[in-house]
C-alpha cells in the first residue's frame, strides 16, 4: 500500500486476459490425444466382441448395438470421440464380423490408423468451430449487454446528469452485466489538510443492491491490506475474494448481514491516475471464470463517463461560484450596508460547502470576535452581533485567531466544547481565515449535520474565500471611507471654530481694545502711548505666532522633517532614541502627516503609556517614506477608542499611506506609517 499513501499517483492497469484461444488450444489436446486413446480402446473391444458374436448374432442385431453406442458417445462425449469410435467400430465390424475377414497384419494397422487420424481430425476441427461459433456469440451478447449498459451510462451524461446519478448508475448497469447481487462504486479521497492521519480512504459515491442500506453513498472506508480494494489499487489490476477473507475486515458484518460470498475490486482509472475502486459482490459461492476481464472492460470505459462527469460537475460549480461572485459585487456596487453583503456571503458559503451552518466572524482588536452573520441552524449561543471572548482553546475560532490558518474539527463529540453545536445537530465543521489588506480580518466557518466534511473542503473554501474576502473588504473600505470622510470635515469644522474662537477671544478682543484705548483718547498721543501701544501690538503679533505653530510648525516650513523631529524629540517629556536617514525635502502634505504621526506617538507615550523611552526611524526607500514609533509602555493603545490615532489615519490614508498600530496588553506600543513620496499634492 506504500503506493496508495503515497497518493495512487499515475499508474497504467494492465489489462486482464481473456480466457481465449490459448486455453482452446490447450484444451484440444488434452481431448485430441483422449480421442485416439478411446478410438484404440473402442476398436480392441469391438473387435472383441465382433470375433466372438461371428456365429451366434445376427448381422443386423450386431449393427444396431453399435449405432446405439456410436450414439451414447456422441451424446455425452461430442463429435471429438463419437467420430473416432464410430469409425473404428465400423472398420472392426467389417474386419471381424463380415466375410472376408481380415487379419491385424502391419498393413491393416496402417490402414486403421489412418482412418483413426482422419477421424480425430476432422471431429477436432469440428469441435474447434463449434466452440469458436458458440464464443463468438457469446461474446455478441456480451459486447451487446456493455454496449446496452454504456448508452445508459452515456445517456446521463449528455443529458447533464449529476455525478451521484452517473456513479448511481454505473454501480446499477455493473450488477446487470455480471449478474451481482451488489455493487459499489468508491473514490479515493484526497489526504488530510492537517496530514495528521495517514492513511488512504474511499468515500462511496454510487451502490446497488444489497449494500445499499449498510454502505450507503457518503460511507468512508479506511483500506486495509486484507481487503480486495486495497490489492486492487495496490496492483493496478481487479482482485477476487473469497471465503473466511472475505468476512475480515470493515466489511465482515456488513458481508455476513448481506450475504455476499465473493467479491471483485476492480481500480477506476481517471486520466491516467487511479480515481477509487468499483466492488461487486454476489450470494454464490464464486463468480464464473472471465468476470474480472468482463468487469474492467466495462469499468475502462466507464471511466470515460466519470471523468467527462467529473469536468461537467467542475464547470457548473465555477459557474455557480462565478454567479455567486456576481451577485456579492451587484451588493458592493449597489453600497449596500455591510450587514446585507456579510449576510449574504454567508448564505452563498452554505450553499456551496455546508448543509447545516456558516457563520461570519470578525476579530476585534480586544481579543473578542464578534458574530456578524449566521445561516442555518441556530441555538441559544448564537445571535448576530454577539461578542464571544474566552472562547475554548480547541475550537475553530482561536484556532484560526492564534495561526491565521484553515482549520477544521471532524466530529464535535471528540473536542472541548462541542457540546453546543451537537445540540444544533453539527458533527463536523471547518473554518478559513478571511485576510483584508493584509491582516486577519475575520474568519467564514461551514458545519455539516451529515458527517464529517470532505477532506478537500479546505481547498473549496480557499478557491472561494479568497475571492469573497475581496467583496468584504470592499464593502468594509467603502464604509471606513465614509467613516473616514465625515471624521475629516468634523475635524476642519471644528478646526475653524477653534481658530475663529482665538482669534475672537484672543488677538481680535485686544486689537478691539487697543483701538477703543486709542479713539478715547484727547489730544496727541504721547511717547508713552506710543510705547504702550507697541507693546500691546507685539503681544498681539507673539499671540498670532503660538498660534500659526499649533497649526503647522514653522520650522517644518523652514528647515524640513529631520530637524522638525529633532525639535520634538528636544520638547519630549520621554527621552527619544531618534534615527532619520532622509536628506532631500519631501513634498510638504508628506512632511506635515509625518510629524504629526511622531507628535501624536509622543504625546501619547508621555500621557498613557508610562514609558521610559521611545525610538523613532524614518528613511525613504523605494519612493516611500517609512517610520517606526516604539515604546516600552504598558500597550492597549486603541485605536477606535482615541480620536488623536483616528485623525491621523485619516490624514495618512488620505495621502496614500497607511498607518498601523499593534498595542498589545503589556507589549508596549509600536506604529508603522507608510507615505508615498512622490505624486502627492
Amino acid at each position: 500500500m506504500e503506493r496508495a499513501r503515497a497518493g495512487l499517483g499515475r499508474v497504467r492497469r494492465p489489462r486482464t486476459a481473456r480466457l481465449g484461444s490459448g486455453w482452446f488450444r490447450r484444451q484440444l489436446v488434452v481431448e485430441v490425444f483422449g480421442a485416439l486413446a478411446a478410438g484404440v480402446v473402442a476398436f480392441v473391444l469391438a473387435a472383441i466382441v465382433c470375433s466372438a458374436a461371428r456365429d451366434h448374432v445376427p448381422a443386423v442385431v450386431l449393427g444396431a448395438a453399435a449405432l446405439l453406442v456410436v450414439f451414447v458417445v456422441a451424446r455425452f462425449g461430442g463429435i471429438m470421440f463419437a467420430l473416432p469410435v464410430g469409425v473404428v467400430i465400423v472398420q472392426a465390424f467389417d474386419w471381424y464380423f463380415l466375410p472376408p475377414l481380415r487379419v491385424l497384419d502391419a498393413a491393416t494397422v496402417f490402414v486403421l490408423s489412418l482412418f483413426l487420424l482422419t477421424a480425430v481430425i476432422v471431429g477436432a476441427a469440428t469441435t474447434e468451430i463449434g466452440r469458436r461459433a458458440v464464443a463468438s456469440e457469446r461474446a455478441r451478447g456480451d459486447l451487446a449487454e456493455e454496449q446496452a449498459a454504456l448508452r445508459h451510462v452515456a445517456t446521463l451524461v449528455a443529458t447533464g446528469a449529476r455525478p451521484a446519478e452517473v456513479f448511481t448508475a454505473v454501480a446499477d448497469e455493473l450488477a446487470k452485466l455480471i449478474g451481482a447481487e451488489a455493487t459499489l462504486v468508491a473514490r479515493i479521497e484526497p489526504p488530510s489538510e492537517s496530514g495528521a492521519d495517514s492513511a488512504v480512504y474511499l468515500c462511496v459515491v454510487g451502490s446497488y443492491g444489497q449494500v445499499s442500506d449498510g454502505v450507503p453513498v457518503g460511507f468512508r472506508i479506511r483500506l486495509q491490506p486484507e481487503m480486495a480494494m486495497a490489492a486492487a489499487l495496490e496492483t493496478g489490476k481487479p482482485a477476487r475474494i473469497t471465503g473466511g477473507l472475505l468476512a475480515t475486515g470493515q466489511f465482515g458484518a456488513i458481508a455476513d448481514k448481506v450475504g455476499v460470498r465473493a467479491a471483485i475490486a476492480t481500480p477506476i482509472v481517471v486520466g491516467g491516475s487511479q480515481w477509487g475502486v468499483t466492488v461487486a459482490g454476489t450470494s454464490r459461492l464464486d463468480f464464473p471464470a472471465g468476470t474480472e476481464s468482463r468487469m474492467a472492460d466495462f469499468i475502462e470505459l466507464a471511466a470515460i463517463a466519470i471523468a467527462n462527469t467529473q469536468a461537467e460537475q467542475k464547470l457548473r460549480e465555477l459557474a455557480d461560484t462565478q454567479a455567486s461572485l456576481r451577485r456579492l459585487a451587484m451588493l458592493v456596487a449597489q453600497a449596500e450596508p455591510p450587514e446585507a453583503v456579510f449576510s449574504a456571503v454567508t448564505k452563498e458559503v452554505l450553499r456551496h460547502f455546508g448543509n447545516g451552518t456558516a457563520r461570519m466572524i470578525r476579530f476585534e482588536a480586544d481579543g473578542t470576535a464578534t458574530l456578524l452573520a449566521n445561516e442555518g441552524t441556530t441555538g441559544p449561543h448564537v445571535r448576530v452581533g454577539k461578542r464571544w471572548e474566552g472562547y475554548p482553546p480547541t475550537g475553530l475560532t482561536a484556532t484560526v485567531f492564534r495561526t491565521g490558518q484553515a482549520a477544521r474539527v471532524d466530529d464535535y463529540g471528540d473536542v472541548l466544547g462541542g457540546e453546543p453545536y451537537l445540540r444544533e445537530g453539527i458533527r463536523s465543521a471547518v473554518a478559513m481565515p478571511v485576510h483584508v489588506e493584509g491582516r486577519l480580518w475575520g474568519l467564514i466557518a461551514v458545519g455539516s449535520g451529515h458527517g464529517q466534511l470532505p477532506a478537500d473542503t479546505e481547498q473549496r473554501m480557499t478557491e472561494f474565500t479568497d475571492l469573497v474576502a475581496t467583496a468584504v473588504a470592499n464593502a468594509h473600505a467603502r464604509t471606513e471611507l465614509m467613516t473616514s470622510r465625515a471624521r475629516i470635515v468634523a475635524a476642519s469644522d471644528e478646526a475653524r471654530r477653534r481658530i475663529e474662537r482665538d482669534l475672537h477671544d484672543g488677538a481680535q478682543q485686544r486689537l478691539v481694545a487697543l483701538v477703543l484705548g486709542l479713539g478715547a483718547r484727547q489730544g496727541p498721543p504721547t511717547d508713552e502711548d506710543v510705547a504702550e501701544v507697541a507693546r500691546e501690538l507685539t503681544e498681539v503679533i507673539d499671540e498670532l505666532r503660538e498660534m500659526s505653530r499649533g497649526i503647522h510648525p514653522a520650522i517644518l516650513s523652514e528647515s524640513g522633517l529631520r530637524p522638525a523631529l529633532r525639535g520634538l524629540m528636544r520638547r519630549s517629556a520621554v527621552p527619544v532614541q531618534l534615527d532619520v536617514r532622509i536628506d532631500e525635502r519631501l513634498p510638504e502634505p508628506v512632511e506635515v502627516a509625518a510629524y504629526y504621526v511622531v507628535s501624536e506617538m509622543l504625546t501619547n507615550a508621555a500621557k498613557h503609556a508610562s514609558a521610559s523611552v521611545v525610538e523613532v526611524t524614518a528613511e525613504v526607500a523605494g519612493g516611500r517614506l517609512r517610520m517606526e514609533v516604539c515604546d516600552d509602555g504598558v500597550g492597549g493603545a486603541d485605536p477606535a477608542h482615541g480620536s488623536g490615532l483616528v485623525g491621523l489615519q485619516d490624514r495618512v490614508a488620505a495621502l496614500g499611506g497607511r498607518l498601523l498600530v499593534h498595542s498589545p496588553p503589556g507589549g508596549g506600543t509600536t506604529a508603522w506609517c507608510e507615505l508615498p513620496v512622490r505624486d502627492t499634492h
